[in-house]
């Protein structure tokens, strides 16, 4: 909140003032202690940044690196009680489920709370603020098991309404918060066994494989799109018989109409904190980093779609085998030390941060490097030896590990789409505008080499090389999601990359920028039917 003191009667003015923010961070590059790395800016700035890294450029968006304020902004000034955050931890015993509601309420006065399940009043508590105005309000509640909340195609989605109301001393309704709740447990069980290390979900006690994709923002500028957007990924998600999506780091955290649509639908969500560059784990840049962590992990903790938090997209892997000792010059021990000590301090302290609000955590993903017969033994994995590796599309059935989390072939949008954007005299293979559109720094080779070895064509117009582009991507997930589902138990989940785009190119969507199914998400949605 504003300092009241800065307020005056009459009219007051609130200035937001905008720098560039490559300019910014080039300035910060220079001044930080802290050697941050980054896999795909060009610039170097992003890591100093707290903005969204696809915005600088990434293999399936452009550079576009947008300013502004994209979200509401409210002055919210109050005399009374009010409550400040809600959550809800539960623990499972063997017959029922304990529940711990935990209102914090910020106030100078006595007052009481009143806690509701579905409108009916389970109890109150009352409170006289000492020392602080702040409390944390505990009140605890037991119901039995009969109603759980279940993932997509394992049960019912059973969804309940806390409620919490914050009265004065002489009983007026002062503020209230409200939350939707499923009553569910969440295991990630990782086992050493016979293999290496297990990485499969338990819902409920059950160990349920996970069918599901990753998912990035819906356009290059968040203000373009609202809530709806958000949503209707989740219908698609549905309708293809997904049980759990991936909010992938270098993007922008969902709004709160997602999480939602995700509780309805049974779409389990693993939310990524928004960190796919190193950031410097100093000073205030590192307090904001978590202070946005406790802000995001607040919000999410009470969704039952919500089932893990992870630490970062790719960093530890990439550190350890992507040559960045090399690129970045850091060969001694020290500046190994200096890099790993900067990256254990925030990514614990995220660790923390979810252990704070009871939500599963993993440090970083993937667990395992592709490329090497380890990889696929132990943890999750990004598996990208067909696109990145020159490996053939039938490689997808040789290479599944415990969980793979990533993977995927690219395909073109339909010509219809493109000539919305692009000067329909420049819509010939080989034109200039295509190839700018592709952001990959493997070009269209890997499409051209699959088009040859498993369709024995050599297209000569572009709509002959679109529609041949479809048909082997939904040839690589179906050669892919067959070889992952019928490894059970011993991979346990398949997330491809990815559900959908954020501008109109090719890459290794299922959606196309306006939401049109490619082959490939049909294909998809039959495999996803088991």
């Amino acid at each position: 909140m504003a300092d009241q003191k800065m307020l005056r009667r009459g009219a007051n003015e609130l200035k937001v003032i905008f720098r560039s923010p490559i300019a910014e961070g080039k300035s910060f590059e220079t001044l930080t202690a802290c050697s941050c790395l980054t896999t795909t800016t060009p610039g170097g700035e992003s890591p100093y940044i707290r903005k969204a890294a696809y915005q600088f450029g990434w293999d399936f968006a452009p550079r576009l690196v947008s300013n502004g304020i994209w979200q509401p902004v409210e002055l919210r000034c109050w005399r009374s009680s009010r409550m400040i955050s809600l959550q809800v931890q539960q623990q499972f015993a063997a017959d029922s489920i304990h529940a711990t509601i935990h209102a914090k309420v910020r106030s100078g006065k006595g007052a009481s709370l009143q806690y509701f399940l579905d409108d009916q009043l389970m109890g109150e508590r009352k409170f006289r603020p000492l020392g602080s105005d702040t409390i944390d309000s505990q009140f605890q509640f037991s119901v039995d098991k009969s109603d759980l909340w279940w993932p997509a195609g394992s049960g019912k989605q059973a969804l309940h309404r806390i409620r919490v109301e914050v009265h004065n001393a002489k009983g007026k309704l002062l503020d209230e918060a409200e939350c939707n709740i499923g009553f569910r447990s969440v295991e990630l069980r990782q086992d050493v066994d016979s293999i290496g290390r297990s990485f499969t979900f338990v819902i409920n006690g059950v160990p349920i494989f996970m069918k599901g994709c990753n998912i990035v923002p819906p356009d290059m500028f968040p203000s373009l799109v609202g809530d709806s957007a958000w949503v209707t990924l989740v219908a698609d998600a549905q309708r293809a018989n997904m049980n759990m999506v991936r909010i992938w780091a270098g993007g922008i955290y969902p709004p709160d109409a997602f999480f939602d649509a995700c509780d309805t639908a049974g779409i389990l969500v693993w939310q990524d904190f928004m960190l796919a560059n190193m950031v410097p784990a100093e000073g205030g840049f590192l307090d904001n980093v978590l202070a946005e962590a406790r802000e995001q992990v607040a919000r999410l903790s009470t969704h039952p779609s919500v089932a893990l938090l992870c630490g970062n997209n790719e960093l530890d892997v990439a550190w350890k085998n992507w040559g960045w000792q090399e690129k970045y010059d850091l060969h001694g021990a020290e500046s190994a030390r200096v890099f790993r000590t900067n990256y254990d301090l925030w990514a614990h302290q995220l660790a923390d941060v979810a252990r704070d609000v009871g939500l599963l955590y993993t440090s970083t993903s993937p667990l395992s490097n592709w490329g090497s017969a380890a990889g696929l033994r132990s943890g999750d994995l990004h598996y990208w030896g067909v696109w990145h590796g020159d490996e053939p599309i039938a490689a997808m059935a040789d290479n599944v590990g415990r969980f793979v989390s990533e993977y995927g072939f690219q395909s073109w949008p339909d010509s219809a789409l493109l000539a919305k954007y692009i000067d329909p005299q420049q819509l010939y293979l080989g034109s200039p505008a295509l190839s700018f559109r592709q952001r990959s720094y493997r070009t269209d080779a890997p499409i051209w080499k699959a088009i040859r070895q498993e369709l024995g064509e050599e297209p000569k117009t572009l709509g002959r090389f679109i529609k041949d582009s479809q048909t082997v991507q939904a040839k690589a997930y179906k050669i892919a999601i067959e070889a992952q589902m019928a490894a059970q138990p011993r991979c346990m989940g398949t997330l491809l990359w990815q559900l959908n785009d954020c501008w109109p190119g090719p890459s290794w969507s299922l959606i196309d920028y306006e939401g049109n199914w490619k082959p490939a998400m049909f294909e998809v949605q039959r495999l996803y039917d088991h």
